[in-house]
């Protein structure tokens, strides 16, 4: 893209073709060129439109060939005994660009592309019919003469000649009558269609309106219901709560009584313990009093009673 950018195609002058050929481009208009084939075959009332040709040519190059096909095509089926040679054939062009920079050098480009020859002839030759692209030409119930064409789309501006021709024009009138009057009917119709369609509209529009205060007076219903039940439930859960406060009491009151029941019993035996103790102090236990007095007697005694015999 950069290199275009510097250089400028040079346009050369291009000799006008014959009469008789018909260059057809990617941009041409298709009715225009046929209607320049139809003067060349058939003539024209105008002085100026150049004279009637037996023979004439259509030449389309690359995607212009399509439209030179529809241009034979259209010809053949408007004259009657048109013959068509096609050929199909490279074309050489050589195109030469200059540079618009300083220190470039000219550019000779070469482009082979393939183009499209069609002929059409009233008397072909006998090289003619040996080409493989001869076509005969089209039967006459496929041709269509341009004059009795016009004269047709023509004759409804016409006026009628005979009584069949008012007869027809008067059934035409009744229905374009009929039509007018079926499509007042439809109007009409039309009209209570709408009218219904809006009293439906209103219908579904008021009992959208009660469903929505339905709705509404439900919603508020339930929420009354909610309102209560959470009224109820904080009901509840304070009487718990007092119940268990009450509870807790009960328990540090057990508590606390079996607490002093402990102190007491300890303080009891405590009370006890002193008591036995004062008396032990007090008096001290006989059974090892007297269990020490016989020894001493006996020990003291017993030589008593050796002495004695």
């Amino acid at each position: 893209m950069a290199t275009k950018r510097k250089y400028q195609r040079i346009v050369v002058d291009d000799q006008k073709p014959d009469l008789n050929v018909i260059r057809v481009a990617t941009k041409a208009q298709l009715s225009n060129q046929v209607r320049k084939a139809l003067w060349l075959l058939q003539g024209t009332r105008k002085e100026d439109q150049p004279p009637v040709q037996d023979t004439i040519y259509i030449t389309a190059i690359e995607n212009a060939i399509s439209k030179a096909v529809i241009i034979a095509e259209v010809v053949r089926r408007r004259i009657a005994g048109i013959y068509q040679i096609n050929k199909i054939q490279t074309v050489q062009i050589n195109e030469e660009y200059e540079p618009i920079e300083e220190g470039l050098v000219k550019v000779k480009v070469t482009k082979n592309l393939a183009s499209l020859q069609i002929k059409l002839t009233k008397t072909p030759t006998e090289q003619d019919r040996k080409e493989p692209g001869f076509l005969e030409p089209l039967p006459a119930d496929q041709v269509q003469p341009t004059r009795e064409r016009n004269d047709r789309q023509r004759s409804g501006s016409r006026r009628p000649r005979n009584d069949s021709q008012r007869n027809t024009r008067d059934r035409r009138d009744n229905r374009d009558s009929r039509d007018y009057k079926d499509r007042r009917d439809n109007r009409d119709n039309r009209d209570n269609r709408r009218e219904d369609r809006r009293d439906n509209n209103r219908d579904n529009r008021d009992n959208r309106d009660n469903r929505d205060n339905r709705d509404n007076r439900d919603r508020r219903d339930n929420r009354d219901n909610r309102d209560n039940r959470r009224e109820d439930r904080r009901d509840n859960n304070r009487d718990n709560r007092d119940n268990r406060d009450n509870r807790d009491r009960r328990d540090n009151r057990d508590n606390r009584d079996n607490r002093d029941n402990r102190d007491n019993r300890d303080n009891r035996d405590r009370k006890d313990n002193r008591d036995n103790r004062r008396d032990e102090r007090r008096n001290p236990p006989q059974n090892e009093a007297n269990s020490e007095r016989p020894t001493t007697q006996k020990s003291r005694g017993a030589p008593r009673t050796q002495q004695q015999s």
